[in-house]
């Protein structure tokens, strides 16, 4: 492991063992209130006495989640931790602080490993055809099949499936965006989150003040998934399926475990097809983040019991997630979790993302999600991204007009109505972020495209997860390891290697392959029971 590598690894585990000293070592002064998630050994229902057991030891209920087995509380008692953890009715107790959940981009360089053979399958050509006036510069979604030609010819998503996507919202003040408003059911979008400072609400929010997007990066997902075939902008991979925007991230992407277990409990109850999750940090299993992991692990079992597949983004770093020496102590939540389904990124030239985290067991799935650093193909050459598209490498999606700093030209585009005036706004970003939407988008399609939608089991909804899970993998595209090289990441970086353990029909860096649109939706001839 070259020197660079060895500091930023020892940086991030010093970084994650500080924010995991256990709460009883933490010095706590009288009067500084404090919210903590309470996770009861049942792990559905609360105790009858939960009021007064929390009210006993100094604190006070803030809200409650039944359905999982847990509660918020915030006291200014420095014992009030300590003293509920001797309680037998808890199973753990942690601090709910505000964390930056959107994956980071911090990755470091490498692209290299063996190839142990096995059948690949190629990801789609480009360019292929589509009908909005940006498609032709959405690569990623070409890579998918999802184009004309493709998916789209077959099937463009049910308005009865639903994607709830638990990001930063969705981008409809001052005006509504014409690549997510035709789609989005206003009415069952919420926030759960304090847009300011990322905390979590007591109840959720339905103003659709609250859950405007003011980042961007909630309307970038959104739009992956499902923007419409309107003649403007771009196009999703399921341009028909409904969209629900539950905002978890404030305004700088802050948020907590709290606001996302509510959420995936909100989707599970409204019986959404999937639940796309573009964030995600690390926990260490015990002390410290052990009932945030809980909450989270319980909240995604509710939503999988009632219909609903989470998916979610293994996060930026170029660690392996599945090295034990490392992350031994550490998960990485939510992608890591049981149940969920982890996505990691690739590039232009369908080559690991620089910056994608991977892992054996961790990879579930691999889907475009841009990267700068992605080589014409020759391994160890270093040649910079060479792309017909604009972007440098980076992936196309709708943005937020409240936050365009934040992409400055070259890495945005504007698109304008004739008619009203109205300008509004496109970036161009990289990131495990954007290839989460982009494999959502694939498991709406085929939802849309094999689930009851006639006798609606009400328990599981229109497609059970466990089978959306299968179809999605059975017709990704095989992808082998690199072969052995090195990847230079140009200044700022040096070389390092990773290395892609696994065969083509699995591996750490790609899972069971790229997503296709198109192979999935042509898997059966007819829906099976």
């Amino acid at each position: 492991m070259c020197l660079f590598r060895l500091l930023g690894t020892i940086l991030l585990l010093l970084t994650m063992l500080l924010a995991a000293i256990p709460v009883s070592a933490m010095p706590v002064g009288n009067g500084v209130t404090r919210e903590w998630v309470i996770v009861f050994n049942q792990p559905n229902g609360l105790p009858q006495n939960v009021d007064s057991l929390v009210a006993n030891a100094g604190g006070a209920v803030t809200a409650r989640l039944p359905q999982v087995g847990a509660i918020a509380a915030t006291s200014s008692d420095p014992a009030f931790a300590a003293t509920l953890a001797r309680n037998p009715q808890v199973q753990a107790i942690s601090e709910n602080v505000v964390q930056q959940l959107i994956p980071e981009d911090q990755g470091l360089d490498a692209l290299d490993a063996d190839n142990n053979g096995g059948q690949a399958s190629p990801p789609g050509s480009d360019p292929q055809p589509g009908t909005e006036p940006l498609y032709n510069q959405q690569w990623d979604k070409m890579r998918m099949n999802a184009s004309a030609t493709g998916s789209y010819a077959v099937q463009r998503g049910r308005k009865d499936v639903v994607v709830a996507v638990l990001d930063t919202g969705a981008e409809v003040l001052p005006f509504a965006h014409p690549d997510i408003a035709p789609n989005l059911d206003f009415a069952r979008s919420r926030s759960f989150v304090d847009s300011a400072t990322g905390a979590a609400l007591t109840a959720p929010d339905p103003n659709p003040a609250s859950w405007d997007d003011r980042h961007g990066h909630g309307s970038w997902c959104l739009s992956a998934v499902a923007a419409p075939i309107n003649g403007f902008g771009i196009s999703g991979v399921a341009p028909n399926v409904t969209l629900v925007a539950l905002k978890v991230l404030g305004d700088t992407g802050g948020g907590s475990y709290l606001g996302v277990a509510q959420a995936l409990i909100y989707a599970g109850e409204n019986k959404f097809d999937v639940a796309s999750m573009s964030l995600g940090g690390y926990l260490r299993h015990a002390d410290h983040g052990q009932a945030l992991v809980i909450v989270v692990q319980r909240a995604v079992e509710f939503a999988r019991a009632n219909g609903v597949t989470p998916i979610a983004a293994l996060a930026n770093n170029n660690f392996d997630l599945s090295d034990g020496a490392f992350f031994r102590d550490f998960i990485e939540v939510p992608g890591e979790l049981p149940g969920v389904i982890g996505v990691s990124a690739t590039g232009y030239y369908n080559q690991k993302a620089f910056y994608s985290n991977y892992g054996v067991g961790k990879t579930d799935i691999s889907a475009p999600g841009g990267s700068t650093r992605d080589t014409t193909g020759a391994p160890g050459s270093g040649v910079p991204v060479v792309s017909p598209y604009r972007g440098q490498g980076r992936v196309l999606g709708a943005w937020s007009a409240e936050n365009t700093g934040g992409v400055t030209p070259p890495l945005n585009e504007e698109q304008c109505d004739p008619a009203t005036g109205n300008c509004y706004y496109y970036a161009w970003v990289q990131g495990t972020s954007m290839a989460t939407p982009n494999a959502a988008g694939v498991v709406a399609l085929i939802i849309s495209q094999y689930g009851d939608f006639e006798t609606r089991n009400p328990q599981m909804g229109h497609l059970p997860p466990t089978k959306v899970e299968s179809i999605l993998q059975i017709t990704a595209n095989n992808q082998p390891c690199p072969e052995p090289g090195t990847f230079t990441g140009g200044p700022g970086f040096t070389t390092a290697d990773n290395d892609c353990e696994g065969y083509t029909g699995y591996n750490g860096f790609f899972g069971k392959g790229i997503v296709d649109a198109v192979q999935a939706v042509t898997y059966y001839n007819r829906p099976t029971p």
